[in-house]
């Protein structure tokens, strides 16, 4: 099956959008807080995380311990 020149520039277009949306994304990320950036991650964490599974070695409460100890985030 060929690819028309047609097909190729919708998906240059959608290709650009999408560039677009993720530098959009970005910026709103980093004119968060670190504060703000930790409160997101500790949120999406407890979310999504799967209550059934053992500890794992990649659990993040010591970043956020160590953060609140610095006085960087506040649960």
């Amino acid at each position: 099956m060929t690819v028309s020149e047609r097909d190729r520039e919708q998906f240059r277009r959608i290709g650009a959008a999408k560039a677009e949306s993720h530098r959009e994304a970005l910026a709103a990320h980093l004119a968060l807080t670190l504060e703000e950036r930790l409160a997101r991650s500790w949120d999406l964490y407890r979310r999504f995380r799967d209550p059934n599974s053992p500890a794992r070695e990649d659990d993040p409460t010591p970043l956020y311990d160590r953060a609140r100890a610095l006085g960087l985030y506040r649960s």
